[in-house]
């Protein structure tokens, strides 16, 4: 083969490679990255009156407010598989409103059992191992 028809398969065969690659689907974790989320619900049960969960996700990390405490910690997707690992925060006591400490207890619990996930609009659903759910609405 002379040397001008190997360049043109060359050049072809990295065309197709480029343009394949710019065509694949994007990985699902760009669709949460960078985005907040406010808790409305979880278990079927509504958040105590004057508290709020959130949820930021940015690049492989979760952070946000539990009600009293702050939590953080890494997460990957895959499909619309979602796990939360190294789950922590910190250790703040609060007594406002009664039973807000429970509630956070049980919201880290959920959290930390993450099994998949879905967008439907301004409303994200974190389903769990064990079948419950952390309804979330978009804050920006």
């Amino acid at each position: 083969m002379k040397k001008t028809n190997l360049l043109i398969i060359s050049f072809i065969l990295s065309t197709i490679i480029f343009i394949s690659c710019s065509i694949m689907p994007r990985s699902k974790t760009s669709q949460l990255s960078g985005t907040s989320w406010s808790l409305i619900s979880y278990s079927k049960s509504k958040m105590l009156p004057k508290t709020s969960m959130t949820a930021q996700f940015n690049g492989s990390e979760i952070r946000g407010t539990g009600g009293c405490n702050t939590y953080f910690g890494s997460y990957t997707i895959s499909g619309t598989s979602l796990k939360i690992k190294g789950l922590g925060w910190t250790e703040m006591a609060c007594m406002d409103p009664e039973g807000i400490m429970e509630q956070e207890q049980v919201l880290m619990f959920l959290l930390s059992d993450t099994d998949s996930y879905f967008i439907d609009g301004s409303t994200l659903q974190i389903i769990t191992a064990s079948g419950e759910s952390l309804v979330f609405e978009r804050v920006n």
